[in-house]
């Protein structure tokens, strides 16, 4: 499963209440796009919570077959009662412990509409796992999903309007230093290695990029808050999730 694709521009709980419509065809749409963003965390969720590879794939095709799909989880969505994450996450407690209770935590064939989680699609647990609760590794796969979908982004807008040099340069300097934990190489030697004029034109590649980065990072945020108003909030929410998880 890719990347979100931007033509579907709506608030996201617009999106939502878009599933309870009676065209058949905007609905499969709509769940389609539910589906992919949070399937997931979900399972990360079900993993760090002790369940195995496949334990955690099934409990993940149960939930969202069982309870998204057949109950229709959306109809009882309330854009009052804050984000939609929160309401999902407190939907997939409640499941887990009747699936407990009933011990029916095996495998199973989910009939009619389900995922397919392919192994290679599986996303890794994250690696600060051991000081997470489930909770935290649940708003954490979907922050980084977020993040990783805006890299993507970011990397294609630049490529194709013959910026790779202003990506390659953002990349070695900004990003790659927090994904690993390090200090970025200094502007002098990024200019010499990509054949920059100055440190001052590099710097100013650099911050376009940044600005591109910010402007794609509010439009993916914009797919989970009510109104623009609340971007800021999201993003602040999204910086506090890496933060409590340990990301470098």
């Amino acid at each position: 499963m890719g990347g979100e694709r931007g033509d579907f521009l709506t608030t996201h709980w617009s999106e939502i209440f878009s599933a309870q419509t009676t065209d058949d065809v905007r609905r499969e749409i709509v769940m389609d796009r539910l589906l992919r963003r949070y399937w997931k965390p979900v399972y990360c969720r079900i993993r760090h919570q002790g369940y195995d590879n496949e334990q955690a794939k099934d409990l993940t095709q149960g939930f969202f077959q069982d309870v998204v799909l057949d109950s229709n989880l959306i109809a009882q969505a309330d854009d009052g009662k804050g984000r939609f994450r929160a309401f999902l996450l407190t939907a997939l407690k409640h499941y887990l412990i009747s699936m407990k209770r009933k011990e029916t935590a095996k495998k199973r064939r989910p009939l009619g509409r389900t995922l397919v989680l392919e192994a290679n699609d599986l996303p890794e647990l994250p690696r600060a796992r051991s000081t997470m609760s489930p909770d935290q590794v649940f708003h954490y796969v979907w922050a980084t999903e977020i993040v990783d979908q805006v890299i993507a982004q970011v990397e294609r807008e630049c490529r194709s309007a013959g910026k790779e040099k202003h990506w390659q340069v953002f990349h070695a300097k900004v990003l790659a230093p927090i994904m690993k934990n390090q200090p970025g190489p200094p502007l002098r030697a990024l200019c010499k290695e990509h054949g920059i004029a100055s440190e001052a034109k590099a710097s100013n590649m650099i911050i376009t990029v940044k600005r591109c980065f910010r402007r794609t990072l509010e439009d993916q945020l914009r797919r989970f808050v009510q109104t623009d108003a609340d971007i800021e909030d999201e993003l602040n929410e999204l910086l506090g999730i890496f933060a409590r998880g340990g990301a470098g």
